[in-house]
Parts: structure tokens; C-alpha cells; sequence
């Protein structure tokens, strides 16, 4: 047993999409440790409160929603059960809903067919607003800092919309290969052979001239969030049809 002696705390902060979901002491564990005790908590999560999981990511809302409207998607004895300790772990920029998506993946589509596609309009994301400039909203000028900051902000916040937007490109060009990579365990050597059959989508959604990367969690996670929204669409939409 690790013997950690903090709370839980989701400490849904904007950060980079490479970062991980840490323990508050980081030593204690490694990356591939982390993902999983991620993963694993994300399940215990949705095993509880499936309908308000869905709901959440369905209606893509921001972090600042969930702390404030999805308290019971916050659940202590979920990390407990996992540790076997008291703990505080961290799950930074969009890595909760990222581990959550894959939860609902597991619980309801993972055995069902790619979803098609076809007719399912665009979804939509979340925007990260207007580049903040050097003037405060009295017309008054920030300092160095302050200003820094707010880029700093703006910036973390155009990366995972672009993200987001690129992971709903993979899917629509390769919703069957998607589904195989949220079929595929984590950190596992199916998991790697899956993101090589995505090379080409992974590839053609890229707009020319960029050279972002990005690590493997936030690449599943982004592909895994539009998956969910996506199939559900497609799902909404076949209902419709045939009323």
C-alpha cells in the first residue's frame, strides 16, 4: 500500500495536453501507473453515475461546470478503492473528461458497430475566445505578468480546441479504426498498433503547416470524448429519421 495521506482534490486546471494525471506525490508512481489508476477511476466514476457522465460530455461542458454542476461525478471512495489509501490526485486541462469518455466507451459502445457518420452535423467546441491584449477590460494596461498569464491562458485554451476539433476529424475519417483504439487497453501493444492504423487520418486531419504533438493520452482522450458525442449523434439522428 502506497502510504499517501491526502484528499482527493480534481484540480481541473488548464495545462498542457501532454501533462498526466499525477499523485500528488509524483515519485510514487509511474506514468504508466498513473494512466491507469486514471482509467480505473474514470470506471468507478461511470459504474456510479452513468447517466450524469454521459449528460456532461454529451453537452461538452467546461471544467468550471463540473466542479460547480457534477459534484457527484467527483467521488472520493472511487480514488480510495483504487489507492488503498487516502489520496490527492490532480487531473489537469481536459484529462477527467478525457478518462471519462473512455469509461462510457467501455460501458456502451465498445461492442457495438462504428457508428455512421454520414449525416451527423458538425459538433461543437468549445471556443477559446479573443487573444487577450496588453489593456484590462477598464482600458487600463496590465503588467508584464498579469499579461504573460493571460496569454499563457489564451494559448492552452486554443491547443485543446484545436484538439478537440482534430480529434472529431480522426473519427469522421476513421470511425471503425477509432473504435479499435478504445477497444485497446492502455499502454499496451495493441494500443500502439491501433494509433498505426490511424497514421493516415491522424495525418490527413492535420492541418498543413502545423507540427503540434501531442502525447498519447490527450490524443486517445480527444478521440475518445468524439467518438461518444459523435455515436450518440448518429444515434439521435437515426431515431429521428425513423419517427
Amino acid at each position: 500500500m502506497r502510504k499517501t495521506n491526502f484528499f482527493l482534490c480534481l484540480a481541473l486546471l488548464a495545462a498542457s495536453p501532454a501533462a498526466a494525471f499525477q499523485p500528488q506525490d509524483w515519485s510514487e508512481y509511474s506514468t504508466k501507473e498513473t494512466r491507469a489508476l486514471m482509467h480505473a477511476y474514470a470506471k468507478c466514476v461511470v459504474a456510479r453515475q452513468p447517466r450524469k457522465a454521459a449528460e456532461a460530455l454529451i453537452a461538452n461542458v467546461d471544467n468550471k461546470t463540473i466542479l460547480k454542476n457534477y459534484q457527484m461525478l467527483l467521488i472520493g471512495d472511487c480514488l480510495v478503492r483504487e489507492t488503498h489509501a487516502e489520496s490527492r490526485m490532480s487531473f489537469k486541462g481536459d484529462l477527467y473528461r478525457y478518462a471519462l469518455a473512455d469509461a462510457l466507451f467501455s460501458r456502451e459502445l465498445a461492442a457495438q458497430p462504428a457508428p455512421d457518420l454520414a449525416s451527423v452535423p458538425k459538433l461543437d467546441h468549445r471556443d477559446p475566445g479573443a487573444e487577450p491584449g496588453p489593456l484590462d477590460a477598464h482600458g487600463k494596461k496590465l503588467s508584464k505578468r498579469m499579461y504573460e498569464e493571460a496569454l499563457a491562458k489564451y494559448r492552452e485554451r486554443l491547443t485543446f480546441y484545436f484538439l478537440s476539433q482534430y480529434g472529431e476529424c480522426v473519427v469522421r475519417l476513421a470511425p471503425v479504426e477509432s473504435r479499435d483504439l478504445l477497444r485497446a487497453a492502455p499502454d499496451s501493444k495493441e494500443e500502439s498498433a491501433r494509433f498505426g492504423a490511424l497514421r493516415t487520418a491522424l495525418a490527413t486531419c492535420m492541418p498543413e503547416g502545423r507540427t503540434i504533438r501531442f502525447g498519447r493520452v490527450a490524443l486517445r482522450g480527444s478521440i475518445a470524448i468524439n467518438y461518444y458525442r459523435l455515436a450518440h449523434a448518429a444515434q439521435a439522428a437515426a431515431m429521428k429519421a425513423a419517427a
